[in-house]
């Protein structure tokens, strides 16, 4: 078997099953959703959560809130959050810490709320299909 063939156990599936595609496909659809959102709510483009540079106060602070999204809600890896910002993954700790503290305040707790909502997978109906394996 050559090396990039390997199956690794991921979230206890082997890493080329079905059952796994499926939920790495689902996540990054609602992850997707979630930047969108985010980006919304901060009135930028998406592609900014991406840039090597901290940017400007309110991209920093949107991409925290993807970040935290992507390691809470949608039960990511500090590390897989982090490869995906190019970031590292201390940097996603902070990220979720700061946005701990920030739920404190009663409309952004709101904001955050209505983002978690829109992109749970609990009411996913493909994930849902899958009788609780995922």
């Amino acid at each position: 078997m050559r090396p990039f063939e390997t199956r690794q156990p991921i979230g206890g599936y082997e890493r080329k099953s079905f059952i796994w595609l499926i939920r790495r496909n689902r996540i990054q659809a609602h992850l997707h959703l979630a930047e969108g959102y985010a980006a919304r709510a901060y009135c930028i483009m998406p592609e900014e959560l991406y840039r090597n540079t901290r940017g400007k106060m309110h991209v920093c602070e949107a991409r925290q809130l993807v970040m935290y999204i992507a390691h809470v809600v949608l039960e990511l890896s500090r590390s897989e959050v982090a490869r995906r910002y190019n970031r590292d993954r201390s940097t996603v700790a902070h990220a979720c810490r700061t946005i701990e503290e920030r739920r404190e305040d009663p409309e952004f707790d709101r904001l955050v709320k209505s983002i978690e909502g829109l992109v749970t997978l609990e009411d996913d109906p493909a994930i849902g299909h899958l009788g609780g394996l995922v």
